[in-house]
């Protein structure tokens, strides 16, 4: 009986913490915390375009400690702000460095379209005061293949495709099956690492949504195929006839900025770009009265390379995409939101000052005065004297040689004798020299004559 009462109170106090722990869980309050959305930093372009244009001087020969040198990053900076256009965020209106770069007239120097990201989708071409946009994988720098290398491939109606990039060769293999099908829906795309997807916005006249994919291969291409291109078992390269995306004419910064893909917002800004926004900056501001900087080199100008030298060995200073258009307002009307900074690489940046009056140190103080006239005249000058009066020091240190004639002297042919069944003279070199004495003489003036010039030369 008493066992069976244990029980029961067990049992019954299990219960009440089995009910008592319930109430606990369901009373705790869930914490829930957003996900924090990447934030722009323009001040990483400013790092980079000091840090470029830095290492450019060096690296053509001017010194850190030149009066010039600071003075250049210094007169780039008011180059970039007094250059800025405006571009409308929402409310909030405010100049960004994608606009000094139009401003300053970087389509130019790049003159084709180019990814706004390093491996980008989105493609600018920068006019006077616009942007035309293509969202064309085709024509990406990644298109291209090489054998042997990486390579996307995807099934078509005619055979395997072979491309440099996911999203071309998904939307090919997507346009040649519509075409098969009868499909007219335009494709959605989308891609990671490993696999790219093309899908119909709208189903067909079945109710299905027809779909394409291509997949990554590490290596392996069969063939190589310049950009624009894809290859096709048995056809060799073949361009590209599938939808390209969107194109945008003549848009304004604005348009241009919203039609960039989220996915191209966090990648590098492509070299080729920064790269000319230096080259641009540093000719403009070269080109102004007064300026006390160094000079642009025409011949030499800044180059992707040095672009991605810096980027590589300051990578947490490496501007994104989303950092180039970001607004850039100034928070204090006093601050210069584009000035480039001293140490680019510095945790708090500093605006490089200009040398003042470096040329000229007594610039800023008064003359002196130094009395009445003394009338002194001006100073007089010796005559200047000929060449015979330069030359004559000399030929009188040694006056005996000028009268120098060498001593006359003659010679008799030898004639030897012979006293063999006879006496017998030997004169006939004697007729043969006598007879052709002047060639002689001339052979021998010439032979004298080289012996003596080349002792001289190789004196």
């Amino acid at each position: 009986m008493q066992t069976r009462h244990r029980w029961i109170t067990f049992f019954l106090a299990a219960k009440k913490s089995l009910w008592l722990g319930i109430l606990v869980v369901l009373c705790q309050t869930t914490n829930v915390y957003a996900q924090a959305l990447p934030v722009a930093k323009p001040e990483n372009v400013n790092r980079l375009l000091s840090g470029v244009l830095q290492q450019g001087m060096q690296k053509r020969g001017f010194a850190a400690n030149d009066h010039r040198f600071g003075n250049t990053v210094a007169r780039v900076s008011s180059i970039a702000g007094g250059g800025a256009a405006v571009v409308t965020f929402g409310t909030i209106t405010a100049p960004a460095w994608v606009t000094v770069a139009l401003a300053a007239g970087i389509g130019a120097v790049v003159s084709y379209a180019v990814t706004l990201a390093l491996d980008g989708i989105v493609s600018w071409l920068f006019n006077e005061d616009s942007v035309d946009v293509s969202s064309a994988p085709i024509h990406s720098d990644d298109s291209v293949i090489h054998q042997g290398e990486a390579y996307w491939s995807a099934g078509s109606p005619r055979g395997t495709i072979y491309g440099g990039n996911g999203i071309a060769v998904a939307r090919q293999s997507y346009s040649e099956f519509a075409t098969q099908y009868g499909v007219t829906a335009a494709p959605s795309c989308s891609s990671n690492a490993s696999i790219a997807i093309c899908t119909a916005s709208e189903p067909d006249a079945i109710g299905s949504y027809l779909s394409r994919q291509a997949l990554y291969y590490s290596s392996g291409a069969p063939s190589s195929c310049v950009r624009g291109h894809f290859f096709l078992d048995g056809m060799g390269c073949i361009p590209y006839v599938a939808d390209e995306g969107e194109y945008l004419e003549a848009v304004s910064p604005q348009r241009a900025i919203d039609a960039i893909p989220e996915e191209d917002l966090n990648k590098p800004v492509n070299p080729a770009i920064l790269a000319a926004l230096v080259n641009r900056a540093w000719q403009h501001s070269a080109s102004q009265p007064d300026y006390d900087g160094l000079p642009y080199p025409q011949a030499d100008p800044i180059t992707q390379a040095e672009v991605s030298t810096w980027t590589q060995a300051n990578p947490e200073f490496a501007p994104t995409v989303r950092d180039f258009v970001a607004p850039n307002p100034s928070t204090n009307p006093t601050t210069n939101p584009w000035a480039l900074p001293s140490n680019p690489t510095a945790p708090n940046l500093s605006p490089t000052a200009p040398n003042i009056g470096t040329t000229n140190p007594a610039i800023n103080q008064p003359l002196q005065n130094l009395g009445p006239d003394p009338g002194i005249g001006a100073p007089t000058l010796e005559a200047i004297p000929t060449a015979q009066q330069i030359v004559q020091p000399i030929l009188d240190m040694l006056p005996t040689l000028s009268g120098y004639k060498p001593s006359s002297h003659t010679g008799e042919c030898p004639r030897p004798t012979i006293e063999l069944y006879g006496t017998h003279v030997l004169d006939a070199h004697c007729t043969l020299i006598d007879d052709n004495k002047a060639t002689i003489q001339a052979a021998m003036l010439l032979a004298w004559a080289l012996i003596a010039l080349f002792i001289v030369l190789s004196a």
